[in-house]
């Protein structure tokens, strides 16, 4: 699981309590759009492209797909819920591979999926 962190000067309860879920789906909806926009969904940075290798096997199996999609197990199972404190969201995918894309892993460069963006593009 990835945990991600809202920090505020001093948190309200209630208000959490009350807006959590909203909060929740607003986040999610957001890191789906950044997605689609192939960007770190914090800093809005693009993702950094394929190596020619992977790119070129990539399009031999699955032509015309984006990056961080192949089978669409990791954008399709990534859920964003409230967490277990106030503040908190967790994050979790049915890919066992989310976190090395989060992070990058040997030659793979980080291409991060998720996060907290600075403002959100929803209304």
């Amino acid at each position: 699981m990835i945990k991600i962190k809202a920090s505020v000067p001093q948190f309200n309860e209630k208000w959490w309590d009350d807006s959590k879920g909203q909060l929740a789906k607003t986040l999610q909806e957001d890191n789906q759009l950044s997605w689609l926009k192939e960007q770190d969904p914090q800093t809005g940075e693009k993702w950094a492209p394929l190596s020619p290798r992977y790119k070129s096997w990539k399009e031999s199996i699955q032509p015309g797909l984006p990056i961080l999609r192949l089978s669409g197990t990791m954008l399709n199972s990534a859920r964003i819920r409230p967490g277990s404190g106030v503040g908190l969201f967790s994050a979790t995918t049915k890919a066992d591979y989310g976190n090395d894309h989060m992070t990058g892993k040997g030659r793979m460069p980080a291409r991060p999926w998720l996060g907290v963006p600075a403002s959100s593009t929803l209304e």
